[in-house]
């Protein structure tokens, strides 16, 4: 599978029941067992740490990669339920009642008794009520209900975030210029349909070769493409050209708005991800 995923990339671990499925008021808060960690990474940043004890711990990573428009979560856990698919994840911020609702998937950890579940591309504005006392409901309405408290929550996502310009700008974007905007491009349709499994190089997928490309478009005021920049290549040459051909070819926006609501010129990052589909 591989697909366009957002500039925010962002993984986060949850608190998970230690009965599987529980009613929300019977949930257990689970308590930071260690610090928050920024991990600055090569392609990402990643805000990890982990909750409760023993074989109630549940591990949080949360990362922001390409773009601003997204994040993706992650929780591992020996209690975590392993769903074995694709499934939908709602993200609560308690008392607020702020929530988001995802598509995330569900595997083992090979080799290790924790499951995880994952989900990509998430809007990040659930982040900005977080604060530095907050609880964190993750549920799917089946298999589990659980809760942690972020203490410190919001001084750690702003450290996050300093990383993540950090990220960008080292990649020679120019994220002054992008959030000066009031208002950022707007995809027009599914990024995830710019990239398809159907224009999967021949020759890479029978070698089996996969790789991630990070890439910014200059989008004009009229919402169309003027230019692709790879600011982060897969080292693999056909990847590369080809994202930004498809991206030239299919991406269409909604322009940005000034101050003054009229469109200007903007741009935008993200990624694809070209793995072989299993």
């Amino acid at each position: 599978m591989h697909r366009p995923s957002p500039a925010i990339h962002i993984a986060i671990v949850l608190s998970c029941l230690s009965g599987g499925m529980a009613h929300a008021a019977d949930a257990t808060i689970l308590k930071p067992s260690t610090p928050w960690k920024v991990d600055y990474a090569e392609e990402e940043c990643r805000l990890l740490r982990t909750f409760g004890t023993g074989e109630d711990a549940v591990t949080m990573r949360l990362a922001r990669g390409s773009g601003l428009q997204s994040f993706d979560m992650v929780i591992a856990g020996n209690k975590v339920p392993r769903h074995g698919g694709a499934m939908k994840v709602t993200m609560k911020l308690e008392p607020q009642g702020t929530e988001g609702k995802f598509d995330g998937y569900s595997m083992a950890v090979p080799k290790r008794p924790e499951n995880f579940i994952r989900w990509f591309d998430g809007d990040p504005r659930i982040l900005d009520a977080v604060t530095n006392n907050q609880q964190v409901r993750l549920s799917d309405n089946k298999k589990f209900d659980g809760a942690m408290l972020w203490s410190d929550g919001k001084s750690a996502l702003k450290a996050l975030q300093t990383c993540h310009d950090d990220l960008l700008k080292g990649w020679g974007v120019d994220v002054g210029a992008i959030r000066a905007a009031k208002a950022p491009p707007e995809p027009l349709g599914s990024p995830g349909r710019w990239a398809t499994n159907n224009d999967y190089p021949l020759e890479e997928m029978s070698r089996e070769i996969e790789g991630t490309v990070t890439f910014q478009l200059k989008v004009s005021a009229e919402g169309t493409v003027q230019k692709c920049l790879i600011l982060h290549s897969s080292n693999v040459a056909t990847f590369d050209q080809l994202t930004c051909k498809l991206m030239m070819q299919r991406a269409k926006f909604k322009p940005a708005l000034d101050a003054s609501d009229r469109p200007i010129t903007s741009f935008y990052v993200n990624r694809v991800r070209w793995q072989i589909p299993r």
